[in-house]
């Protein structure tokens, strides 16, 4: 899917409000330029308030987020591994949060749902409580594909 710009990359570690992502900027094929990527880092990994913590640290780098998604994987030993939630703006700029899930309804399900609404998906919490995985498209993304600018 990504292509590294440089065969030796290193991201960039960052410290805000106690929350500690890494940025880095990848090569984008389909898109044939660069975007970057932060990520929770290190202790902050799989935490969910640690996580929304980051949402709300940056994401004023971010244009609007125009897709939300989490993939379930199958390893190679047939275990369903959780994705990040990972959030796409318009430019294809990327926010991957570890510690938001889906499929039951519990810490990282809730941390999802605050998530999303607060980017203004506006979804209902048994969606993603029952959803296995998902890729939604921002509800204003979809009126401008139809011609309707807002």
């Amino acid at each position: 899917m990504f292509n590294q710009k440089l065969e030796s990359y290193s991201p960039l570690i960052y410290k805000i409000n106690d929350v500690t992502y890494q940025k880095y900027n990848l090569y984008k094929k389909p898109y044939n330029r660069e975007v970057f990527v932060i990520k929770d880092y290190g202790e902050d990994r799989g935490i969910t308030y640690k996580s929304i913590a980051l949402y709300e640290a940056v994401k004023d780098h971010f244009d609007r987020f125009k897709i939300a998604k989490i993939v379930k994987e199958i390893n190679k030993d047939n275990l369903l591994l959780d994705s990040d939630l990972i959030l796409i703006d318009k430019k294809g700029n990327e926010l991957h949060l570890s510690g938001c899930s889906c499929g039951y309804a519990g810490n990282g399900a809730n941390g999802t749902v605050e998530i999303l609404n607060k980017a203004g998906f506006e979804i209902d919490r048994r969606f993603v409580f029952c959803s296995k995985g998902f890729t939604l498209f921002h509800p204003n993304e979809e009126k401008e594909l139809y011609g309707e600018r807002l």
